[in-house]
């Protein structure tokens, strides 16, 4: 099952001909992006794969041929739709996708892990979001999602069980309201969650899965344990491989993210935009000097410029824009307090 459709175009006649690009040159290229598709990416590694594209025109062909892998350009939000870098026409489909294994075998082979990587996993999931977008789903038992940016979910509806395999990113569920014989869980890395006629919001992240319970209960169980910790309904716990955090009063801020808003309280600067980075492509940088400087407000995720400006404003800072793609907040020039 795949709820992601696909254009019926011939994509070989919209995207540049990979035969006219040198062999070394697609191998460089998709060594550079199996780097930056891995979740330990550097901001060294961005700045010199940046430096590689602008190099020669070949090289920028290239990395414009591998990056229409994503499949997901097209619902790219508009700061970052509107840069050049991106400017690639229709998602290639499976089977074009198999004409470049040459190159994915490569990049995998070299040690990548590309099929660990955000593309990839989006690109065979059966729902998933690209980065900025948000996307509401109804299964069909009436359960209904809301995957946050960057998600990627798998779902398993059998006779005997309801299973939802959260691969990366974030999810908001509505478990539904008729009555069913089978059993609902989310799956995780580090474990399962089973809730019991609820409204609750499950995480993946990088060393734990976070779960937040907005109405009735959910049970967490670790991979390879038969324990359960319980959570009620305003309580939240992080699930990690060796335990289960003792659960915690619901942070009332957490369920405005999947309405699209950050809602910050005395937050740190850091800390808002490593949240915003997670809704725009490119890089967001934060200098050391205003990290941890503190803001309180409420910031949109749908429109991060925006969001960013409004950061800006109100601690006196400046965002440059070295590029749509590569952003520096940072003290005003006239204040280096």
């Amino acid at each position: 099952m795949n709820a992601m459709s696909r254009p019926s175009t011939d994509v070989s006649k919209e995207l540049p001909s990979r035969e006219t690009i040198d062999p070394a040159v697609l191998e460089q290229a998709s060594l550079w992006m199996a780097r930056l598709w891995s979740d330990d990416a550097t901001d060294d590694q961005r700045d010199a794969c940046l430096q590689w594209r602008q190099a020669a025109p070949e090289h920028e062909r290239a990395w414009q041929q591998l990056q229409a892998i994503d499949g997901r350009l097209g619902t790219l939000p508009s700061h970052a739709a509107r840069s050049e870098l991106f400017e690639v026409s229709s998602p290639l489909s499976r089977r074009h996708l198999v004409q470049w294994g040459g190159v994915a075998l490569l990049a995998g082979g070299l040690g990548f892990g590309l099929p660990r990587t955000p593309q990839w996993q989006r690109q065979f999931a059966d729902y998933a979001t690209g980065i900025g977008e948000m996307r509401d789903v109804t299964l069909s038992d009436g359960t209904q999602l809301h995957l946050d940016t960057d998600t990627a979910i798998n779902i398993s509806f059998d006779a005997d069980q309801r299973r939802i395999h959260l691969v990366r990113g974030g999810v908001l569920i509505t478990t539904a309201k008729t009555t069913d014989a089978r059993v609902f869980s989310v799956l995780t890395r580090e474990g399962l969650s089973y809730p019991l006629g609820t409204r609750f919001s499950v995480q993946q992240q990088a060393g734990s899965t976070h779960v937040a319970v907005y109405e009735g209960r959910v049970a967490l169980e670790r991979r390879g344990s038969d324990e359960r910790t319980t959570l009620d309904a305003g309580q939240q716990a992080e699930m990690s491989a060796s335990r289960v955090m003792p659960p915690e009063p619901l942070d009332p801020t957490e369920i405005a993210r999947f309405q699209g808003r950050l809602v910050a309280e005395s937050m740190r600067v850091i800390e808002v935009v490593e949240v915003l980075a997670r809704y725009r492509h490119g890089v967001v940088r934060c200098a050391p000097e205003v990290a941890n400087r503190r803001v309180s407000g409420v910031f949109s995720l749908q429109d991060t410029d925006r969001a960013l400006a409004s950061l800006a404003d109100a601690l006196s800072l400046e965002v440059v824009y070295r590029t749509p793609l590569w952003v520096t907040v940072k003290s005003r020039r006239d204040d280096k307090s």
